[in-house]
């Protein structure tokens, strides 16, 4: 666990607000990446000389617990040493396929979370995950999710949602919030105004969105304006999404004072910080690297993130500092967003960390706990809407399993009756996996799509074929589609190995139980 050094320098966070230069206030608006896993002599001089205000580490940063503890602790050092401020340690740690520090049990995604509909179960799992979190020494979480899709459709979204429903997503969602909060991290709800019910990926291109204000007030800004009541610290992303019947200008969230300033902090009364997504990513370009970074912080952004290389950073914070003094940036507009972050950084205590294995693995182990609750739910939710009369007269007889993940073989195969044999999934080999699927050594198979790729490659399969294969889709069910004609597809919303297992327990239970459904 990384606990909060008693013995703090006395001297350099002794005011709330410490005083500032004009270079060290811009410092503070930025969010950058650096590179490696620990922190070297040329990246302490960088960091020094430009004094970022955040940090956020990627996969590329993350080899273990105690080695991404050691680097949080060490930018820590570094700031206590030789800057005003502390950083914020920012990380993406959504669950499902968007985690950047691997847990021996995959953390569920927020569709998983959201299928349980369980404000309660959401908030407990938000405090574990929080709390896991701090032990590493980070002080805040890129997450939750609040945008709205439909997990029957194919969205770039897809299971980083919580679900389509308004209401269900604003009581699940931000219970996981609060959860996170009060675990020690500070909770960015993302993506302003929201993504739902498009396809395009704003990573490639910005997205565009036709809804009137009174038709995203009824469904996509009800997350976010219940996130917006709530008192705990909180930070918010904004989108490179376009809304021109809100918006005339066609500019993204990203880029527009209407959004921002009117609607966000106007309308729906949001008061803490506001967040750019990578300001390096397609959606949110058309211009300069340093005017994309200029014109979001006029917009009313506080923080800037630049997820890309050195070069672009530099020119970004130049960019930004020569604007304050020509005074196209007001220094009172540069003030409130600086006051607004040491405000936050004294509130969640960003401060020197010191790792401690034992408490570490302690957070770990309660994290897991709740993580193997959620999956197991949703494994047996995806069940009880399934028929699986057909196979039991097979349930003991030879099968063929595919997937990516050997340890889903290995729980299918200690609870499996009869045998089963193995089919390594990856790119190349999914070219051979139709001629073993029709195999007539096989009396049925078994294949789970642990990626979208694996999920996708199911559409080919012909009819004869889906006929005998049950499919446990760890995606959202609109990566397999049409979902009709298999043996049984399970739905379990999240990556998990062991559900291989609880498949295996299925098939050998005595009765045989009728879908949900059926009447």
């Amino acid at each position: 666990m990384l606990v909060i050094c008693a013995c703090l320098s006395a001297t350099t966070y002794a005011q709330e607000k410490p005083a500032l230069t004009t270079e060290q206030k811009v410092g503070q608006v930025f969010i950058w990446t650096v590179g490696g896993k620990s922190l070297s002599p040329k990246t302490s001089e960088w960091l020094r000389r430009f004094q970022p205000g955040a940090v956020i580490a990627f996969s590329r940063n993350i080899e273990n617990a105690a080695q991404v503890a050691k680097f949080n602790s060490d930018l820590q050092n570094l700031a206590a040493k030789s800057m005003k401020a502390p950083f914020f340690l920012m990380i993406d740690q959504e669950g499902g396929v968007v985690t950047r520090v691997r847990t021996s049990t995959p953390l569920p995604s927020a569709l998983a979370v959201g299928k349980l509909d369980s404000p309660q179960l959401a908030m407990d799992f938000g405090k574990a995950k929080g709390r896991f979190l701090t032990q590493l020494g980070f002080n805040v979480n890129l997450a939750p999710v609040l945008d709205l899709s439909d997990p029957e459709k194919d969205t770039f979204i897809g299971s980083r949602t919580f679900g389509d429903d308004p209401d269900q997503v604003s009581n699940v969602a931000i219970a996981y919030a609060q959860g996170l909060s009060e675990g020690g991290v500070m909770p960015t709800a993302k993506h302003f105004p929201g993504h739902g019910g498009i396809t395009h990926d704003s990573h490639q291109t910005m997205a565009r969105k036709l809804a009137t204000y009174e038709e995203l007030s009824l469904r996509d800004l009800k997350p976010f304006a219940k996130y917006a009541e709530k008192g705990f610290v909180k930070a918010l992303m904004t989108a490179h999404l376009a809304l021109p019947n809100v918006d005339p200008s066609g500019l993204p969230a990203t880029y527009s004072p209407v959004l921002i300033q009117e609607y966000l902090r106007g309308k729906l009364g949001y008061d803490g910080l506001v967040f750019t997504d990578d300001l390096e990513m397609n959606g949110a370009a058309g211009v300069d690297i340093g005017e994309r970074a200029v014109t979001a912080f006029l917009a009313g952004n506080d923080m800037l993130m630049l997820a890309g290389g050195p070069a672009n950073q530099r020119k970004a914070y130049r960019a930004v500092l020569k604007a304050v003094t020509s005074g196209r940036i007001s220094m009172q507009r540069l003030d409130e967003s600086v006051n607004r972050i040491l405000t936050a950084k004294n509130q969640v205590h960003a401060h020197t960390f010191k790792f401690n294995p034992a408490k570490a693995k302690a957070a770990s182990h309660t994290l897991t706990q709740y993580s193997k609750e959620i999956l197991q739910k949703n494994f047996a939710h995806a069940a009880a809407e399934t028929s699986l009369a057909d196979l039991k007269d097979k349930a003991a007889g030879d099968v063929l399993v595919l997937t990516s993940d050997h340890r889903f073989f290995t729980a299918f195969k200690k609870k499996y009756q009869g045998k089963a044999y193995f089919f390594r999934l990856s790119p190349q080999s999914l070219g051979s996996a139709r001629t073993e699927i029709a195999s007539s050594k096989f009396q049925w198979t078994l294949f789970y799509a642990s990626g979208t790729r694996t999920a996708k490659w199911l559409s080919g399969l012909d009819t004869e074929l889906r006929a005998k294969t049950i499919v446990i889709n760890a995606n959202h069910a609109g990566e397999v589609a049409p979902p009709n004609n298999f043996m049984s597809l399970f739905n379990i919303n999240s990556a998990s190995p062991q559900s291989g297992g609880w498949l295996a327990e299925e098939l050998s239970s005595p009765s045989v139980r009728a879908p949900a459904n059926s009447k």
